[in-house]
């Protein structure tokens, strides 16, 4: 009787490739530390190189019984690291969804991406009291025995130990991966506020929407709570309330915030209302900082994480609540592959675990309303704010009419808001001046020829910047104005600076297309308001918010610590400044230009006007009375008179219309097509052959309620270089118009081409 061999163990693995399925690898029988579970980073060879992968539930299709082909593992990787279960799964579903591999998807989901942070971000490690000489080589136990003779030490990088152990890197991580050196703590205590915020009595509609919220956590379902407040209604102070609920019961919790900006302000808030350690997880922290952060999640230490985009994967056990504050915003939609919003991420996660997730907003999502309208969302409205204080009053200022009246020419402040700053000045209160465009001048033009500066890779004019030798060298001290044209700049006060690839270049003595040296600076940007304020205001304490002066974090928060202590009197800035801040000593808000942005092509144009617009008014006077000035060109321009009215729910029913008109979302679902390469005909020819693939496949009756757009060139036709063509799918169905993409793609018409590449953005958040 013959006896057979069992078949070798083997391991899925998703690599962070554009790849649907993950990649089978043999186990060794002598694997450290015993098989790989689900979640693991493990190291697999790939092709002529290595790879890092996350191990996963399913192997890959095709394998059974060709094992004697398959490689092995090499090793594993970030010992001590796990992307847990339901993250794995989670990831899987957003692969499926929006069109990218499951290795792409777990690598954002994961804390630490697809990286052996042994030794780059691991705090430190020290040699395990448990460590057996048995279960290591001889020369890993060598060096294990000259660590332990060295006595105690604090914990040190691998490097480190390895140069006290006098053996090899690699020796030190094998001893790593076998346990017998532990992770050391290293880092200061959190920081804590001295003092707790008492809790504020509660409004009646914020007690009826936080009952409504907790009947349906503590019955363990699911739930999605659209919770629609004017700004300062106290959205925050629900947030609270539910949270520490979640909390006094031993359960966990995220909140996540649009902008890491956003972070200080209101990690300090809950800090003080919780008086424990708030993990804060955004894409900026270095990898040691993630780890760490890992670990105390890990060990119960933090149970409750704020964050941007990427802390809807916060690997927190026993979630019981998620909070998505600003739900409107498009920075929660990723711009890159895998395109995942993490609002409806969120929406998905919660839907699994189920408990409720909160979506808040003063100008919610035109998607989200509709959701709520048809009960897929339940909305719950705080229409006042607390103590008494009533909405600001909002002017509009019709720029025309104002500088007809100003005789030194077109100006950037009219006269009722530099009076308006004048008051506050005196007063003691702060102003708040919103502009969204950073730069001096929006393009750079020649009179005479009509030549425009635009960059060489993109298909966008460049914006200019003023030099800082110029902004820091002497001004004028006639007291004029700047005007919106003020003429020729010198070459040597300023460069030119693209807004989307970041290429910086010389500015131009002279036209270099006549070669006449009258070139005009055109518009405004914060750097040109900068001037102004500095002029007509010379003596007021002023500062610029923008991603030209507040580079990094820390910038910002010492930024903040002006703001918030009341140094800076007026605060210029960009959208930066427009969401969520908290300011007490703000009561004027100014905006420079109310319509810039109206006339970017995208169908979301008006509405995105409409929320900004919306949100900087409701910074003002959230203590005492406020006011807002809004400057335009354009005052009967809908988006404008409903946010200067507080009417956003006018706004939404005229909106509606004309997105019923376009069957544009929320009344359809999008799918947007890129194609992009460096040659222009062989773009073209692949974007039409994908068109006519969709086009057949959709006369079949399962996609006939799908309708294909284009091709057409994108509005921004150039990028980095490469022609861009776009197509899009409109569907009122979001899987048929996935499953007409599928069908295509798997066409046997479709030939996927190395020089011309195919991004697929599922329900995009702008065209451009």
């Amino acid at each position: 009787m013959s006896e057979f061999l069992p078949p070798p163990a083997t391991v899925a693995v998703a690599l962070n490739l554009p790849l649907p399925d993950p990649f089978t690898y043999l186990l060794p029988d002598d694997f450290p530390g015993g098989a790989p579970a689900v979640g693991n980073l493990v190291e697999v060879p790939f092709g002529q190189r290595k790879e890092i992968g996350c191990v996963v539930p399913s192997p890959a299709p095709g394998v059974e019984g060709a094992t004697f082909r398959l490689r092995p593992v090499a090793r594993r990787a970030s010992p001590g690291f796990s992307i847990p279960g339901e993250i794995v799964d989670l990831a899987r579903w957003i692969s499926e969804y929006y069109f990218c591999g499951w290795g792409e998807a777990l690598a954002t989901a994961s804390m630490i991406g697809f990286t052996d942070t042994v030794i780059a971000a691991r705090a430190g490690y020290a040699l395990s009291p448990g460590w057996k000489e048995a279960d290591l080589t001889t020369r890993q136990a060598q060096a294990a025995a000259v660590l332990a003779a060295a006595g105690e030490r604090e914990p040190a990088s691998l490097a480190e130990l390895a140069r006290v152990a006098d053996a090899s890197p690699a020796i030190i991580r094998k001893l790593a991966d076998a346990g017998a050196l532990i992770e050391g703590e290293i880092g200061e205590a959190p920081h804590i506020p001295p003092s707790t915020d008492a809790p504020p009595e509660l409004l009646p509609d914020q007690r009826t929407a936080i009952d409504a919220i907790e009947e349906t956590r503590r019955a363990g379902k699911f739930g999605a709570f659209l919770l629609y407040g004017v700004t300062g209604s106290g959205k925050t102070e629900v947030y609270l309330r539910l949270i520490a609920n979640v909390l006094a019961e031993g359960r966990t919790a995220i909140c996540l915030v649009p902008e890491i900006a956003l972070t200080p302000q209101t990690v300090d808030r809950f800090a003080r209302r919780f008086q424990q350690e708030i993990g804060v997880f955004h894409s900026q922290l270095t990898r040691r900082d993630k780890l760490v952060l890992h670990g105390k999640i890990r060990d119960g230490r933090i149970r409750l994480v704020i964050g941007a985009r990427s802390a809807a994967f916060a690997p927190l056990p026993n979630l019981g609540l998620i909070v998505i504050d600003e739900e409107h915003e498009t920075s929660y939609k990723q711009s890159d592959s895998p395109r995942y919003h993490a609002r409806d991420v969120s929406i998905v996660r919660a839907s699994r675990l189920g408990i409720p997730i909160v979506l808040g907003s003063a100008t919610p999502s035109l998607e989200s309303w509709e959701n709520a309208r048809r009960g897929k969302y339940r909305l719950l409205r705080l229409s006042s704010r607390p103590a008494g204080l009533s909405m600001p009053e909002v002017r509009i200022v019709a720029m025309g009419k104002a500088a007809a009246e100003d005789a030194s020419g077109i100006s950037l402040l009219s006269n009722e808001l530099r009076a308006a700053i004048a008051d506050r000045l005196a007063r003691g209160e702060q102003t708040l001046l919103f502009l969204n465009r950073r730069g001096f001048s929006n393009f750079l033009m020649c009179p005479s020829c009509r030549w425009v500066a635009r960059c060489p890779d993109d298909d966008v004019v460049l914006t200019i910047h003023r030099s800082r030798a110029r902004r820091g060298g002497t001004e004028p001290s006639d007291g004029g104005e700047l005007e919106l044209f003020p003429g020729p700049l010198k070459a040597s006060e300023a460069f030119l600076k693209c807004h989307f690839c970041g290429t910086k270049s010389d500015y131009p003595a002279k036209c270099p297309n006549c070669e006449d040296a009258e070139l005009m600076a055109m518009g405004s940007g914060t750097q040109r308001i900068e001037e102004c304020i500095g002029r007509v205001f010379p003596e007021a304490r002023l500062l610029r918010l923008d991603q030209d002066a507040v580079g990094g974090r820390q910038a910002f928060l010492a930024a903040w610590q002006r703001m918030v202590s009341g140094e800076a009197q007026i605060i210029l800035g960009t959208q930066m400044i427009a969401k969520g801040l908290h300011l007490e000593r703000v009561t004027l808000v100014g905006v420079i230009l109310a319509e810039v942005g109206l006339f970017i092509p995208d169908f979301r144009a008006e509405e995105r006007t409409l929320c900004l617009l919306t949100q900087v008014a409701g910074r003002s006077g959230r203590v005492s009375m406020g006011e807002v000035i809004l400057q335009t060109y354009m005052p009967q321009q809908p988006a404008i008179v409903f946010a200067a009215a507080h009417n956003y729910e006018g706004f939404v029913e005229a909106e509606m219309q004309r997105r019923h008109k376009s069957r544009f979302p929320p009344v359809e679902r999008l799918i947007a097509l890129t194609l992009a390469g460096e040659d222009f005909d062989r773009t073209v020819s692949q974007a039409r052959n994908l068109t006519g693939i969709l086009r057949r496949i959709a006369q079949k009756s399962d996609w006939r309620s799908c309708r294909v757009l284009g091709p057409l060139p994108a509005p921004i036709e150039r990028l980095a270089g490469r022609y861009r063509q776009r197509i899009l799918l409109r569907g009122p169905v979001a899987s048929t118009n996935a499953g007409l993409l599928r069908a295509a793609l798997a066409d046997s018409q479709w030939k996927a081409s190395a020089s011309v590449a195919l991004s697929i953005d599922v329900d995009p958040m702008d065209l451009l």
